[in-house]
């Protein structure tokens, strides 16, 4: 069985700067909007233009630059919105390094990013201004609300033309913090070509080009890598949802040709297209066709999508590819899309790898793998077993410069080049990747969230004195924790009913946590866990 694969990259120049690429975007396609936003309110669309949106990435950066940002660390906590996006092309384009928070995260973990990441100035939207504020006073940050965006481009027209900023696309562009097996995230350091030819490399593979919504938080590498800059490359317009009880409002007014989004996702939207078929009374009459469909076995993606065209504007009108990222695909749901011609493409990312690392074509979809090796980089399977199962590990121009401040990490993480992911998988005899298991401890949700079981474990021994010993896993999609019990502590506090008492704990934890943070279930164990020579728990349940 074949264990090693190694794909050279085509022989063609790629784009290399984020401002080089808009720059490209402005000369090949200046009269097609490059964002579109809808107003709930009205349900009228703003379109964004390139030229437009390229003027005022390069007027924000002057007011960066005005400011005293160079090389500085520039932080964003905000929700999602065309601020956000202009804020970091703005940031990188003016050479300073953008370093991404997740808005879901708590505060001590946010300080963590701040402090380690080295952050000057943070931006921040209206929703997260107590935090914020909070952050800004403890670190001495330089604070800007991202409302005021506009304000600050007008200032800068009034500044004086310093001509343009020139960045070096092999220096850090972007920090992001992705949770790590310790317990403490570790910051992925990213330059422009890191994303940029992951993305490019990817967008020559296969057609995963058209107009697409964009339904993913952009503080995480594969909806703003996949999901936006992919778009950007391949000269299409996205339109941008900014709060997700209106996702199928931007649906119907983006007009979607291709989605790039999370399990969870995928099988939320068939739902909801089922429950639609359900209530219009159209589902057996459907139903009955797939099944003729079916039985014919020759009937095409695009014959399927004439056929169900009227019932296909329910995603408006145009769907023809979905690409699924970030945890296991559900069959069902990728089945269902393709009775109804819409190719569910399941790939395989990591933020470390910029993010692609493989990809399903369309023609030959295998989605039971996660595809074909992006081809600007090499893969091998490290010490395959019996089965021809191993680390999956990878280099390339996609891979990571390396963990912020933490060499310990790089040195396991990074070894004559290649990366090692910690994740277990194989290659079929046609390059096809597999994943068959995690090696690292990582738990990833429907959602595409990772959650390091670590740390919640860290938050349960500081709070929770009651609990002597736990491990952290995921039981069939929910995070779920196992105690031993603290029997000393019990007595000493005159405890009656402890599980009642650790079960309240972990209720009132949970509302400290990110909600995809919080545990679902709390299971209790008479013994102590198995340990290590070296006292550690055996986290094998």
């Amino acid at each position: 069985m074949k264990t090693y694969t190694n794909i050279p990259a085509p022989d063609k120049k790629i784009v290399t700067t984020y401002r080089e690429l808009l720059e490209k975007m402005v000369d090949s396609r200046p009269d097609m909007p490059l964002i579109s936003l809808l107003n709930y309110k009205t349900n009228e669309k703003k379109n964004i233009m390139p030229a437009e949106f390229l003027h005022s990435v390069d007027m924000l950066g002057r007011w960066f630059a005005a400011h005293g940002c160079k090389r500085d660390n520039v932080a964003i906590l905000a929700d999602n919105s065309y601020e956000w996006i202009l804020t970091m092309f703005s940031v990188i384009c003016s050479d300073n390094i953008l370093v991404t928070l997740d808005k879901g995260l708590e505060m001590p973990s946010l300080e963590y990013i701040i402090e380690n990441s080295d952050s000057k100035v943070l931006l921040y939207s209206a929703a997260f201004a107590e935090k914020a504020k909070t952050l800004a006073e403890k670190y001495g940050l330089d604070l800007y609300a991202i409302e005021d965006i506009s304000q600050f481009i007008a200032q800068a027209e009034e500044l004086p033309d310093n001509g343009k900023i020139e960045t070096d696309c092999d220096a850090p562009a972007i920090l992001m913090y992705t949770s790590g097996t310790t317990g403490l995230p570790k910051g992925v350091i990213l330059s422009q070509k890191n994303t940029l030819s992951n993305l490019q490399y990817a967008a020559m593979q296969d057609d995963y080009s058209g107009d697409s919504v964009y339904l993913l938080p952009l503080n995480h590498i594969y909806g703003l890598g996949s999901a936006l800059l992919i778009t950007f490359i391949n000269r299409n317009t996205v339109t941008i949802n900014t709060n997700m009880r209106y996702m199928m409002n931007d649906i119907l007014a983006g007009k979607p040709e291709i989605l790039f989004i999370v399990p969870l996702f995928v099988q939320t939207l068939y739902n909801a297209f089922r429950k639609f078929l359900k209530a219009k009374g159209l589902a057996d009459k459907i139903d009955a066709m797939i099944a003729e469909n079916n039985r014919k076995g020759n009937v095409t993606a695009a014959e399927k999508r004439a056929m169900f065209a009227e019932v296909l504007t329910f995603f408006g009108g145009r769907l023809s590819r979905i690409v699924s990222g970030g945890a296991p695909l559900d069959m069902e749901s990728c089945n269902g899309f393709a009775d109804f011609g819409i190719t569910v493409l399941n790939g395989y990312g990591i933020t470390e790898c910029s993010p692609v690392l493989a990809v399903n074509p369309i023609v030959n979809n295998k989605p039971e793998s996660v595809g074909k090796v992006i081809k600007s980089l090499e893969v091998k399977i490290e010490n395959p077993d019996e089965n021809g199962y191993g680390e999956i590990c990878a280099k390339g121009s996609s891979i990571m410069m390396g963990y912020y401040k933490n060499d310990a990490e790089n040195a396991k993480s990074l070894i004559d080049g290649w990366f090692h992911t910690g994740d277990k998988g194989w290659m079929d005899d046609e390059d096809y990747l597999y994943i068959c298991g995690r090696i690292k401890n990582l738990i990833i949700l429907a959602n595409g969230e990772n959650v390091s079981p670590e740390e919640i474990e860290g938050f349960i021994y500081q709070q929770i004195k009651a609990v002597a010993e736990v491990v952290v896993y995921d039981k069939n999609g929910h995070i779920t924790a196992q105690i031993f019990k603290n029997d000393d502590y019990i007595q000493e506090n005159g405890i009656e009913d402890a599980e009642n008492y650790i079960r309240d704990a972990i209720s009132a934890l949970n509302l400290k946590l990110a909600i995809y943070k919080r545990i679902a279930e709390v299971e209790f164990r008479d013994t102590p866990f198995d340990k290590t020579t070296s006292k550690k728990i055996k986290r094998i349940l």
